[in-house]
């Protein structure tokens, strides 16, 4: 065997299993790894015990001293199993025999030995697996089962599958489960009654199925009797038995009345027509009934995971409890009409209690203390997918935002199993922000496709996991994408936690892809891309989110595209959602005040980050047609010729200072974005009063320090290193048909206002409402 493949092995009398797979130093370190950084205690040693019946299985016998137990099944890793059964076995009786038919069907027998042989891949299936080895000697059949646990590396697996398992139940109810799976999970506890949900009631009945034959089958050998009175008329000379004295009284009256007649006789008899029995009919013949539909429904089901074994078990359970139905002694006992008192013989009685006590757990499904049922869930990936758009959803009614509507009121059901349906607003909820009018739709896989109209794609679909469409109260729309990933790599930072490349190239996929088509009655549709980030969801864990930064944090500002790290968070704490919290409250516009949320008061706050500006190479990006800058020119030391120049409409450029944009809460790309200036000048240093009476174009707009700024653009020299905006103006100036006046003072301020609106303005004040753009901007960003 080569050193880095790892062995466990065990010898039964019938035959020797032996489990193989490369070393498993990797996933053991990332198991480590994930539970000593949440201080949480490592799997106990039961837990990582392999068991073939009752027995362990240990590692291969050349390592000295006592067995080390350690994890061995992993998720996302090649197991090489091969069971070789001894002499004495009967030839080509054995088999392995599971649920679900991929693991079922993996075991194959050997062409030349007597043995099977499988490798099995565990994926994201995580918790119990138990197989049965069965097979046969001298025609006697025998069965050994094998169990094992199959751990998650990413999270810790009682603890966070619980918290999400919780949150998910919540919302959808029922939908995590499944009819067949590689593992099974331990069933809680729950404190109301489920809606009928078949494969509850399957799992109950395969955990229940040996009790309730021994049951049934002591009521069959020894059925319930009640002795009951009962009358009935007998001729005179056919009554043999002694009478009582008014009987005999009775029957002297007839014989001296000389007229033939009937005496009314009373007897008692054994009745087997008792409450007790026909509950218990009741009980088999609903049972039958049930055991029949799952499997009509399993064979209907063309894509049905479940194995040819377990079909046969079915079969075996449904025949045998057919049996029982169709015994004679049923042919006494009536329909069962519901019980109006307890009953001792059901809860006493042998074999009666039993029946009964199956029968209120089938009933009650995983009630009280009737928890101990393993079910198939879906894989982990699956559950933590559902799990983040959950969360998404949480963190979003977390920022002020009220549910409207809820579009998806119950998941379809498939077979037995709960689905979300496929269409392109699949499971949204939609919310609304009171105090801005901003909506949200929240949505898990919606599709994107080749016949969107509004939204589409061109060349595939696409379905994101978690879609936010943002609708401001003005009608503009974007989206926010979320993908969840059950991977990570630890490679790319470091130590730390990240999402695989192949997850943000996605990411890029998605916003690329999504085409926003504004459609027009008599022209082709104006697009655009309406994705404004997309990020990966990965289970990565960052013990102090508050005060670390988030590896992404540079690529999701400049670009808008990235991932954020999410777990699950005890009690009501924010610790691993953090990061994601954080940026959608500044993305959706509000602010962190003492009691909530605070939103930003402009439409155009979401359209200026640098990651919502990147254009094709050699085209730029303009929120607004014809932006212009109204502003003062700084009269204070400047000398007259360049102030003659402001006055007469001949200046070259204008520049102001950077801190004085930041002041006003102006973006950068927002200053790129202006396409011309008025300045206002006095005439005279008398005037109260300056006039703005020219419209310059703008050639350019560059950043630069004050000293490399030509005298000709500032009208006076300076060495500063101060950083300023500088607007250079082509051709000549065009002169307005309205004049603004501003009042004259040394503090700077300036406005933003579309250059189509100017004929509307002569005053300075008059620049407000929808004529003044980027107003009362926040900082946020």
């Amino acid at each position: 065997m080569a050193k880095n493949t790892e062995l466990l092995s065990y010898e039964h009398n019938d035959f020797e299993i032996h489990v193989s797979t490369d070393s498993l130093d990797p996933p053991r370190n990332k198991l480590k790894r994930t539970y000593l950084s949440r201080s949480v205690e490592l799997p106990k040693y039961n837990e990582m015990l392999v068991l073939v019946g009752s027995q362990p299985m240990f590692p291969r016998s050349d390592i000295v001293g006592p067995p080390h137990i350690q994890p061995f099944f992993f998720e996302n890793r090649q197991y090489w199993f091969e069971i070789e059964f001894n002499d004495h076995v009967d030839k080509d009786s054995f088999s392995v025999n599971h649920k679900y038919a991929l693991l079922d069907q993996s075991f194959s027998s050997h062409p030349k030995r007597k043995s099977l042989n499988a490798a099995i891949n565990f994926g994201n299936d995580v918790g119990l697996c138990r197989f049965e080895i069965q097979y046969s000697i001298n025609g006697v059949q025998q069965s050994v089962s094998v169990a094992f646990t199959v751990f998650a590396t990413k999270m810790i697996q009682a603890l966070d599958l619980s918290i999400m398992n919780q949150e998910i139940d919540r919302v959808y109810p029922l939908w995590r489960y499944a009819i067949s799976g590689k593992t099974t999970h331990t069933q809680g506890r729950s404190s109301r009654q489920p809606e009928k949900f078949e494969l509850f009631w399957l799992a109950q009945f395969e955990r229940l199925v040996a009790e309730f034959n021994q049951g049934v089958k002591r009521v069959l050998n020894a059925p319930h009797n009640r002795l009951q009175s009962y009358i009935f008329q007998q001729k005179l000379e056919r009554i043999n038995k002694r009478l009582g004295a008014k009987q005999e009284q009775k029957a002297k009256e007839l014989i001296a009345s000389k007229r033939s007649s009937r005496l009314t006789i009373k007897k008692q008899r054994l009745n087997l027509d008792t409450p007790e029995n026909r509950c218990i009919k009741m009980v088999i013949v609903k049972t039958k009934a049930n055991l029949s539909q799952i499997l009509l429904s399993i064979r209907a089901d063309n894509d049905s995971r479940v194995s040819s074994s377990f079909l046969k078990n079915l079969e075996v359970w449904r025949d045998q409890v057919g049996r029982y139905a169709k015994h004679p002694l049923w042919q006494e006992v009536g329909d069962f009409k519901g019980q109006y008192t307890e009953s001792k013989v059901l809860q006493e009685a042998a074999g009666y209690s039993k029946v009964y006590k199956v029968w209120q757990q089938l009933k009650y499904y995983l009630n009280g203390s009737l928890g101990e049922s393993q079910l198939s869930m879906k894989s982990v990936a699956d559950i933590y997918e559902i799990w983040c758009f959950l969360e998404v959803k949480s963190i979003i009614e977390s920022l002020g935002f009220i549910q409207q509507t809820k579009t998806l009121s119950h998941l379809k059901q498939v077979q037995f199993e709960k689905q979300f349906p496929k269409d392109e607003m699949a499971a949204a909820f939609v919310y609304q922000h009171k105090s801005d009018g901003m909506q949200i739709e929240l949505a898990h896989e919606p599709s994107f496709t080749p016949r969107g109209s509004a939204n589409r794609t061109w060349l595939a679909n696409h379905r994101p996991d978690i879609v936010l469409r943002v609708t401001l109260e003005n009608g503009e729309a974007f989206f926010i994408l979320f993908d969840a990933k059950y991977r990570i790599d630890t490679t790319q930072f470091g130590e730390k936690d990240a999402v695989p490349e192949d997850a943000i190239n996605q990411m890029h996929r998605y916003r690329d892809a999504i085409i926003h088509q504004r459609l027009f009655e008599h022209e082709s549709p104006m697009k655009s891309r309406p994705v404004l980030g997309a990020f990966a969801l990965y289970p990565g864990f960052f013990p102090n989110q508050k005060s670390e930064q988030n590896p992404y944090t540079e690529a999701i500002k400049e670009i808008g595209i990235g991932a954020f790290p999410l777990l699950p968070s005890e009690g009501n704490q924010d610790s691993n959602n953090y990061w994601i919290k954080e940026y959608l409250a500044q993305k959706l516009g509000k602010t962190r005040e003492a009691l909530g949320y605070k939103k930003s008061s402009s439409y155009d706050y979401h359209f200026v980050e640098d990651s919502a500006r990147i254009a094709p190479y050699g085209v730029n990006v303009s929120r607004y047609y014809g932006l212009t800058f109204v502003a003062p020119v700084n009269e204070l030391d400047r000398d007259q010729e360049y102030l003659e120049k402001a006055k007469t409409g001949h200046l070259k450029g204008y520049h102001t200072r950077l801190i004085a944009t930041n002041r006003q809460n102006v973006h950068r790309n927002i200053v790129r974005e202006i396409r011309y200036l008025v300045l206002t000048v006095r005439d005279s240093d008398q005037d109260k009063e300056q006039l703005g009476q020219y419209l310059y174009s703008v050639a350019s707009v560059k950043l630069l320090p004050r000293r490399d700024i030509n005298k000709e653009i500032t009208g006076k020299d300076s060495d500063a290193i101060e950083k300023y905006w500088v607007f250079e103006f082509s051709g000549r100036p065009v002169r307005l048909s309205n004049a603004i006046k501003k009042p004259y003072e040394e503090h700077f301020n300036f406005k933003l206002i579309k250059a189509e609106r100017l004929p509307e303005v002569s005053h300075w004040s008059d620049i407000q409402g929808d004529l003044e753009l980027y107003k009362d901007l926040s900082s946020i960003w």
